[in-house]
């Protein structure tokens, strides 16, 4: 049995006003107790929670060297900073975890023009304008990682975007893959190919929810959920849940 505890691999930006204390609060008892953080890349729904979760905590965050730069940049102890790379493996007790080369999913043209163009972004147009200015200071630079977690005989796949390098071979049949599930206007067709190539014993769906309120929107998953779950169980996570693999 491996019971663990997993944030969705991104923590959603919300900007003063929109965090309640009991929303901080919650994340706080959830999160905030963490030894060892895994950052998949340096995106600002990846990695500007960490700050305020882990500056102050006796901990350590795993990341590659834009992302930890990034970090530093803004105060982070660079004593609670470990550079990884793809190829490394962490050890940690009872637990390895291999780290893969992944690959940021490429937002289609028809998904950024209604999201740029949308009501809800132009009723909030600041904000927008926000969004774009803290994305140039969050790179990524082609970094993004591939978690494989072994442990008590269980292998856990996680990815921070919806999308695998043509030159990597990863893994198959692990007994469950971590899946974001945003980024396309087709990303149940895109995230179907994504399940058959590496053929997990179950699917556990992330990064579908409204990530940059109030510009962001929830990304439907029942239907595509259901139809996968002919195949593999496939279904959604909550921030916060045990989970039971």
């Amino acid at each position: 049995m491996f019971n663990f505890i997993l944030q969705s691999t991104f923590l959603k930006y919300l900007p003063k006003g929109y965090e309640t204390e009991k929303l901080y609060n919650q994340r706080e008892a959830t999160f905030g107790n963490a030894a060892n953080i895994l950052i998949t890349h340096g995106h600002l729904d990846h990695l500007s929670s960490v700050m305020s979760l882990y500056k102050n905590k006796p901990c350590a965050i795993y990341l590659t060297d834009t992302p930890a730069m990034t970090l530093t940049k803004q105060g982070f102890p660079e004593a609670k900073i470990r550079r990884i790379a793809p190829g490394d493996v962490l050890r940690f007790p009872g637990i390895s975890v291999c780290v893969y080369q992944g690959k940021h999913i490429r937002f289609d043209a028809k998904l950024v023009l209604q999201k740029t163009f949308s009501l809800n972004s132009w009723r909030h147009f600041s904000r927008l304008i926000h969004l774009l200015q803290l994305n140039m200071q969050y790179k990524e630079k082609n970094e993004i990682v591939f978690y494989e977690i072994q442990g008590e005989g269980k292998r856990i796949q996680i990815m921070g975007s919806a999308d695998l390098a043509d030159e990597v071979e990863y893994p198959t049949e692990a007994d469950a893959l971590i899946l974001p599930h945003q980024g396309r206007t087709d990303i149940d067709s895109h995230n179907e190919a994504i399940i058959r190539k590496l053929n997990p014993k179950r699917v556990l769906l992330n990064h579908y929810d409204d990530a940059f309120p109030p510009i962001s929107e929830q990304v439907p998953v029942d239907a595509f959920c259901q139809k996968m779950s002919v195949t593999v169980p496939t279904e959604n996570m909550i921030e916060g849940r045990q989970i039971e693999i």
